[in-house]
């Protein structure tokens, strides 16, 4: 019989979110997760048949959180232009967080099926933050995921290029979605 471990299925996902966010997906095996969460290589593989299986489900797991923040934003009782400023500022501070992890939503990976999951996640949060739900239908289709994509490379650029600039990065996003918001008609 198996030794049941109080607790493992939570130190398991600290243990695996921490590395993969710290030195990202191809820096970390199986007996590494294991060691950090204090259990053989052999229970981890009980719970994860192997490192992808247990990367996605971490990858997922973490943006439940986020999401729940957003939507207290975006369904908070706001003016639009702090709920813009908030929105990025939740935005930015959970990709920076998940560092290595945060860049797997602009890359192309083999994990493009669980991500497309995620973007689409944040892009009904993005539609809802800058309103395009009110405004034309043939918008809308056209430059959706183009908006979301340009909003993360945004992102994840104003954390690499201007690292020790936070609140400079974050007055400067939401200055660019609130543009958005105010000129949309035009695109």
């Amino acid at each position: 019989m198996p030794k049941i471990i109080e607790g493992i299925e939570d130190k398991i996902f600290t243990s695996a979110f921490d590395l993969f966010s710290e030195h990202g997906y191809k820096n970390v095996d199986m007996k590494i997760i294991a060691k950090k969460s204090g259990i053989a290589v052999g229970t981890l593989y009980n719970y994860y048949p192997n490192k992808k299986t247990l990367f996605l489900n971490v990858f997922n797991k973490s943006w439940i959180d986020t999401f729940k923040k957003l939507d207290n934003i975006i369904y908070g009782n706001l003016n639009k232009q702090t709920k813009i400023k908030k929105f990025v500022q939740i935005l930015y501070d959970e990709i920076y967080e998940r560092k290595g992890m945060g860049k797997h939503l602009i890359r192309s990976s083999k994990f493009n099926n669980q991500e497309i999951n995620i973007k689409q996640e944040l892009l009904l949060r993005l539609k809802k933050i800058i309103s395009i739900d009110e405004k034309d239908e043939e918008l809308k289709c056209k430059y959706q995921i183009r908006l979301l994509q340009t909003i993360l490379v945004t992102v994840i650029t104003m954390m690499n290029e201007h690292p020790e600039e936070y609140e400079e990065n974050i007055d400067y996003l939401s200055n660019y979605l609130w543009v958005i918001y105010e000129n949309i008609e035009k695109y």
